[in-house]
């Protein structure tokens, strides 16, 4: 039994990501809104095969170990819980068995379990509960992940068990932690750990891992510059559990972020610091951190160029966007999955009453032109708007995603929010941005004022679009950050 563990320990002990599916069922208008989450990493979706004529369901992926949420439901119907472990596929599409242990269920304080479930993505436990339209409910969920030592009835047989599942897939399994992908490409030169999304804008994503890595934006990079160099370097990044941070192994350190840690993601801020500079050889993101390891490198520098852009590129670039003058159809977009942290809301809600806004995301959906008419092309149905409702999830300092920079290439007025006291000054011209601010409401009215004159004076809103959005200090700005990004590579494969 225990030369058996061994071989899987590691494997087994890596996966601590819990699924919760959700859904209050009845009919076609039932749903249901998470109103306040304590774990801010997790990551909530709302997936188009959980929507049909019985109701919208969500997902719910934490690696917290636990979990407080509260629900209001709409419709009466019925509240519908799986406690799950992740889908997870081998290279075969064979579902692999990730297993956790659910030790305490509560629903409005009630304890619901009477011993620890041990549960997969198939072999899954259901709660059923009759709920009322507008009801609020109060849940708390703990669990542990699979490993040796776990205490439930006839351990061992059932240890034994789910070891033989896993090992007929065992060769086809890459590393993986948590929900993340991990797996090695380029001949062995790159793998990623604690990953996933940022996949290169420009690719397919493939169905394989392989295909994955393929298409991440640092591959292409990589492939780009260093072809033919000798290297190994393991990318980490923000996702599923951490402590592989901390293990020796062959090759560079690489963290990297675009998602804001210092509000989100907790376990890297009290574990690591962050940006994990005490474990790793380069950390990238977009806060501002004194240290030679790390890199300013916001995600909308890979976002919005290619990984072989020239200087020339760049200026060019900057020189188009600033001459941009799409035909406008419509006033105002916003295409969101959530609003978690109430941002998008509360800004909406201040202009519904001057125009109609499309909503083409999941959030708040009432238009599906965006995949009927244009086949979910999110760049090309943007330049019909005039306007582009943009926030991001948090306010924090400098935290600037690709979200603003989509509308000035697709010619949208960002109504945005976000970025706090840093919003790339040496890149984003003040002038052409309606800002929304956290804690000022006086600033918020004159934005609003501004925003009502520009949809209805067109000589005022014509004016407002000669103004250029990105200064002319941005290209030099630019071309300097990736001249940085390369020398720190440089200084990984060569030094």
């Amino acid at each position: 039994m225990n030369s058996n563990f061994n071989k899987f320990q590691n494997l087994l002990m890596k996966y601590f990501t819990a699924r919760i599916d959700i859904k209050n069922t009845g009919n076609v208008q039932n749903n249901i809104f998470i109103i306040s989450l304590d774990d801010l990493s997790a990551k909530i979706n709302y997936p188009s095969w959980f929507e049909n004529n019985d109701g919208k369901g969500m997902v719910i992926e934490s690696s917290s170990g636990v979990l407080d949420f509260e629900l209001k439901c709409v419709n009466d119907g019925i509240l519908k819980i799986w406690l799950r472990g992740i889908d997870y596929r081998d290279k075969n599409d064979n579902r692999f068995p990730i297993y956790i242990i659910y030790t305490n269920f509560s629903i409005n304080d009630t304890e619901i379990l009477k011993e620890n479930k041990v549960v997969s993505h198939d072999d899954f436990y259901l709660f059923e509960q009759k709920v009322e339209d507008s009801e609020i409910i109060k849940i708390h969920i703990e669990w542990v992940h699979f490993n040796e030592n776990s205490e439930f009835q006839n351990s061992i047989l059932s240890l034994q068990e789910k070891l033989k599942n896993i090992e007929k897939h065992v060769d086809n399994i890459p590393q993986l932690c948590g929900s993340s992908v991990g797996t090695t490409t380029l001949d062995g030169k790159i793998i990623y750990r604690n990953w996933k999304g940022y996949t290169y804008p420009k690719c397919t994503l493939m169905d394989d891992f392989d295909g994955f890595c393929e298409d991440i934006w640092f591959t292409h990079y990589l492939k780009h510059k260093f072809p033919d160099a000798d290297y190994k370097i393991n990318f980490f990044g923000p996702f599923g559990r951490h402590y592989n941070l901390k293990e020796e192994m062959e090759g560079k350190k690489v963290f990297y972020s675009g998602e804001d840690l210092n509000m989100r993601f907790l376990e890297m801020k009290n574990e690591f610091d962050r940006y994990a500079l005490d474990y790793v050889d380069l950390a990238m993101g977009y806060d501002f951190v004194e240290n030679q390891k790390y890199l300013r490198f916001p995600n909308w520098f890979r976002w919005e160029f290619d990984v072989d852009v020239t200087a020339e590129d760049i200026e060019r670039t900057v020189d188009e966007w600033n001459s941009l003058n799409y035909a406008k159809k419509e006033d105002v977009l916003n295409v969101s999955s959530h609003d978690m942290w109430n941002v998008r809301s509360i800004i909406a809600d201040n202009i519904e009453e001057f125009t109609d806004i499309k909503y083409a995301g999941k959030w708040r959906n009432n238009t599906r032109d965006l995949w009927d008419k244009y086949d979910d092309d999110k760049r090309e149905y943007s330049k019909q708007f005039k306007f582009n409702l943009c926030a991001e999830n948090l306010f924090d300092d400098a935290y600037v995603t690709e979200k603003i920079f989509e509308c000035i290439r697709c010619d949208c007025i960002p109504l945005y929010a976000g970025g706090g006291n840093y919003l790339e000054p040496e890149v984003l011209n003040p002038k052409v941005i309606l800002r929304w601010y956290e804690d000022d409401d006086s600033a918020n009215e004159d934005t609003v004022e501004l925003f009502k004159n520009l949809l209805t004076d067109e000589k005022s809103y014509k004016e407002f679009k000669e103004q250029p959005p990105l200064l002319e200090s941005s290209k030099k700005y630019i071309i300097n950050k990736f001249a940085q990004f390369e020398k720190h590579f440089e200084r990984l494969i060569y030094g």
